[in-house]
């Protein structure tokens, strides 16, 4: 018998999350440059915006997935799209009281989205669990790709035509990415709708030893995820105004726009994908595969490696200076090992997630990651803003080096012990 493949229904939902976080992404990684460069806002002001922002997003798809495990999957992908292309328009008009609004709406329209679709995507591989990893980690390739082509096309727009082009073209990219969504649900809203009478059931059952055993993993990794995104949150909001401020920008008489450099994480995670969607199965196969917990652990050391060439690249520039030119290279080669730590950690995270969760609580679980990844967000664009009260560059990049570092190896000394309470590798 021909063993199964990725299902079809993997490509369509990870082009309409493709549209979605070109939209979300291209205003969350251009918030702090937007702020600075359209509203002359202080550094200290702009990333503190942009913590509370990203923060409050990443929060509400533990609401979102509250009201998804109790209505249906469908409507809140649809309704968070909607007001997301909304928000964009808003935003376009530039009118300062407006842009709180905005960004309120925004972070709404992602709280409804995210946890619905990755539970959706969860259901496609109920029958193919070998394939849950590699599936997840190509959908979260057709992110980066979204998020890749948002800060090069909307970083051109927003320099050479303006920045309210730029959020007008994110609002009609998230509008073109309904058209997928509809024809899925069209075939499959039947499956997704929730039977109440069988809801009620489910809820009054008690929880298994073994499904509160998951649970405790599931709350453990969700917690170092937030020694991970704390120092992540630095790649859009003070490696943005090191790009802007202190990076050789000039190819000739061509200015490139900080965004292309910001955008080369994204590009690596594109890259990477296709090779860790082949190399997952391969080690499963051979009973090799690292725990979801070593991955993590992983993650956080190679996260640690990309703060160690920040402090390199920023060695040389003196106490308080204002500006630099330091080669962009140190830059891509920093967020080359921040892309290595972020796949081997949010894809198999997610995955994870929606692998151990009891089913009841799948979405709402997901919204506790989201949850985790906003606090971290809040906490990390109010430490960016620290960035120039440091006696130096280097001592300030050097603190996240500590925290992943030291995440990752006490994480690592309990990887085996979380492994044997899922009674199985995960």
């Amino acid at each position: 018998m021909k063993s199964k493949g990725h299902p079809k229904e993997l490509f369509l939902l990870a082009f309409a999350e493709l549209c979605e976080r070109f939209t979300f992404w291209g205003i969350g990684n251009q918030l702090v440059l937007f702020l600075i460069q359209a509203h002359d806002f202080s550094d200290l002001k702009a990333t503190q915006i942009f913590g509370i922002f990203t923060g409050f997003a990443a929060a509400l798809p533990l609401l979102g997935g509250y009201i998804a495990d109790r209505w249906n999957y469908h409507s809140p992908i649809i309704i968070g799209a909607l007001i997301n292309s909304l928000s964009c328009f808003l935003i376009a008009m530039q009118i300062p009281w407006l842009l709180y609004i905005a960004l309120g709406l925004v972070a709404l329209g992602y709280g409804l989205f995210t946890p619905s679709i990755l539970t959706v995507l969860g259901h496609t591989y109920h029958d193919r669990p070998h394939l849950r990893e590699s599936g997840f980690s190509i959908y979260y390739a057709s992110i980066n790709v979204g998020v890749f082509l948002a800060m090069i096309s909307l970083g051109y727009v927003a320099l050479y035509f303006g920045w309210s082009y730029s959020f007008i073209l994110a609002g009609l990219v998230q509008l073109f990415g309904l058209i997928p969504i509809f024809w899925y649900f069209s075939k499959h809203k039947g499956h997704l709708k929730h039977h109440p009478k069988a809801l009620k059931k489910e809820s009054k059952l008690l929880l298994t030893r073994h499904q509160k055993n998951r649970m405790i993993v599931i709350f453990v990794l969700t917690f170092f995820t937030l020694l991970f995104w704390v120092p992540y949150v630095q790649s859009t909001s003070s490696m943005a105004i090191f790009a802007l401020d202190y990076t050789d920008r000039l190819l000739g008489s061509f200015e490139i726009p900080p965004q292309w450099i910001m955008s080369s994480e994204s590009l690596f995670l594109i890259l990477l994908a296709p090779i860790l969607s082949k190399l997952y199965p391969f080690l499963q196969k051979h009973k090799k595969d690292p725990s979801s917990s070593t991955k993590t652990s992983l993650s956080l050391f190679s996260l640690a490696l990309c703060f160690v060439v920040m402090m390199y690249a920023s060695f040389h520039i003196p106490d308080g200076a204002k500006e630099a030119w330091i080669n962009p290279g140190y830059m891509v080669l920093a967020y080359l090992f921040m892309a290595i730590g972020e796949m081997l950690l949010a894809p198999i995270g997610l995955s994870m997630v929606s692998q151990l969760s009891p089913k009841r609580y799948t979405a709402l679980l997901m919204g506790l990651w989201y949850v985790f990844v906003g606090l971290s967000y809040y906490i990390g664009g109010t430490l960016a803003g620290f960035m120039n009260r440091f006696t130096s560059l280097f001592d300030f990049f050097g603190v996240f080096v500590l925290i992943a570092a030291i995440a990752g190896f006490v994480l690592l000394l309990f990887s085996k012990r979380l492994t044997k309470l899922t009674k199985k590798e995960i």
